[in-house]
């Protein structure tokens, strides 16, 4: 069966709504809980939230991603995965809470501290097993409930956070809100899965087994094994530059790079979003030479390279527009520097999350694993002096580079392994595009404002769909190259 870009396009959606909602919703919370209670309150919170989703990681043990790429291929096997995923990520949940409660007896924490790390660690094991679900979800391409059920939680959590502290009921109260949402959120998502998730075996198969299986559990649990390293690995190195910062510098340049970072949330997001979008269609695509699943990635890339190119160069531009609004503090100004040089990530990291999809689809995620430790480790042992030694444009430097080094590293292998990527032909229209614009702010706006962004916007887009148009050779190849995926023009042909 094909499917369309239309298809990919509304799963995408569907993530980064979801994703979005999450992201909006604990920034909401965060700045509600430092008007309210202060700094030392705040960082309570956000160091709670911190150790959370990294020890959720653990919790999840890797099981999300493979059961997505095999439940992709034989939807049979989702009643099993689910059963036998919920007992393992059960154990791990109990593990990853007694390490939790062990770390912050270890680096004596005071007592109001450790309760609240406590108090939302419990929250690890419906995470967990929501993660599960929403693989499931992904698996079969339905992604739209993941928003169904995300969306109006975060709005609830919102919601009930400002009531709370309306009411003056104190941070263990929006603990509590929050681990009543995770539990919520996981039994919606399980009663789904039982309800709606049900495929019917074809005439002559047998439907598989859906009980406990503990030689199957153990089996899938080493196999997933190498996912949780790539996880656990990226969680502790996106951390990473925010700890030698705390610790080289001072509370301020953690704040100025936060803020410099939280601006380019919203395009990883998109990036995200697409990569779960078209990562079962790729695990479906394995054919002999591989040459769908090249096109697949090709056309991934350049959609996330025409998103990608254009935000640097507006960046350079808006950026310090852009800080103010956001954040409604002249102070932020200082965080431009910085953020002109992690913009740049954004380029590399395009063909880091579609080539890692890429690795993972066709069973090639020990090389995934093994960028991930070569890009943590250069991040520390370079890391180091240029934060020591720059501070916050060290932290930004390391940051560009430590992405340029994953997606060198994530290409070669894809490259061989798909014989070439077509980088050149991919990256040129938004590079034109991207300089048409350039141009266009520094010569004819004289004030930065919203206008100033969406003119700018408009003459990129115009620019970048005429080359586009002249490069498929007229508006019919424009429109069979842009909105039909490689599989389909293949079958038509």
């Amino acid at each position: 069966m094909s499917s369309s870009l239309r298809n990919i396009g509304a799963n995408a959606l569907s993530i980064l709504t979801s994703d979005v909602m999450n992201r909006a919703t604990s920034f909401v919370i965060y700045a509600m809980v430092a008007r309210k209670f202060g700094a030392f309150e705040f960082g309570q919170m956000s160091l709670a939230l911190s150790l959370f989703y990294i020890f959720l990681i653990f919790a999840a043990a890797g099981w999300k991603t493979l059961l997505i790429r095999e439940v992709a291929k034989d939807r049979l096997q989702t009643q099993k995965y689910l059963v036998n995923g919920c007992l393992i990520v059960g154990v791990m949940s109990l593990a990853s809470l007694g390490v939790v409660f062990g770390f912050v007896r270890a680096v004596h924490y005071v007592a109001g501290t450790k309760l609240v790390v406590l108090l939302l660690s419990l929250g690890l094991l419906p995470s967990a097993i929501s993660a599960i679900c929403e693989g499931i979800f992904q698996a079969w391409e339905r992604m739209h409930y993941i928003a169904y059920v995300n969306v109006p939680s975060n709005l609830t959590k919102m919601t009930g956070a400002y009531l709370l502290l309306f009411w003056n009921r104190g941070l263990y109260a929006v603990i509590l809100l929050l681990l009543a949402a995770f539990f919520t959120v996981a039994g919606v998502e399980l009663w789904l899965v039982l309800t709606r998730f049900q495929a019917e075996p074809a005439p002559g198969r047998d439907r598989r087994g859906a009980g406990i299986d503990l030689r199957f559990a153990l089996s899938t649990l080493r196999s997933a094994s190498t996912f949780l390293g790539i996880d656990s690995t990226c969680a502790v190195a996106g951390n990473l530059n925010i700890i030698l910062l705390s610790k080289l510098a001072t509370e301020k340049e953690v704040g100025l790079f936060s803020a410099a970072t939280q601006m380019m949330v919203p395009l990883l997001l998109v990036y995200q979003s697409i990569a779960q979008s078209i990562f079962p269609v790729m695990c479906r695509k394995i054919e002999p030479g591989l040459r769908t699943l090249r096109r697949i990635a090709e056309q991934a890339i350049e959609v996330l390279l025409a998103l990608a190119v254009p935000t640097v160069a507006g960046i350079f531009f808006v950026g310090q527009w852009a800080l103010s609004v956001l954040y409604k503090n002249h102070a932020f100004a200082e965080a431009v520097p910085a953020l002109r040089i992690i913009s740049w990530l954004l380029v590399p990291q395009v063909f880091s999350s579609v080539l890692g999809q890429v690795l993972v689809a066709t069973r090639r995620e020990r090389i995934t694993l093994k960028i991930a430790m070569v890009s943590g480790a250069l991040n520390l042992v370079v890391g180091w002096p240029l934060i020591r030694w720059f501070g916050l444009e060290g932290a930004a430097t390391i940051t560009v580079v430590t992405a340029l080094v994953g997606s060198i590293l994530h290409c070669i292998p894809v490259a061989r392994l798909l014989s070439g990527i077509s980088v050149l032909r991919t990256i040129w229209k938004p590079v034109v595009a991207a300089g048409c614009m350039a141009v266009y702010l520094a010569v004819a706006i004289t004030r930065v404002d919203i206008f100033a962004g969406l003119s700018a916007t408009l003459v990129y887009l115009a620019v970048f769909v005429l080359l586009a148009v002249w490069a498929s050779g007229g508006p019919r190849q424009f429109k069979e190259k842009y909105l039909v995926l490689p599989d389909k023009a293949a079958e038509e042909n």
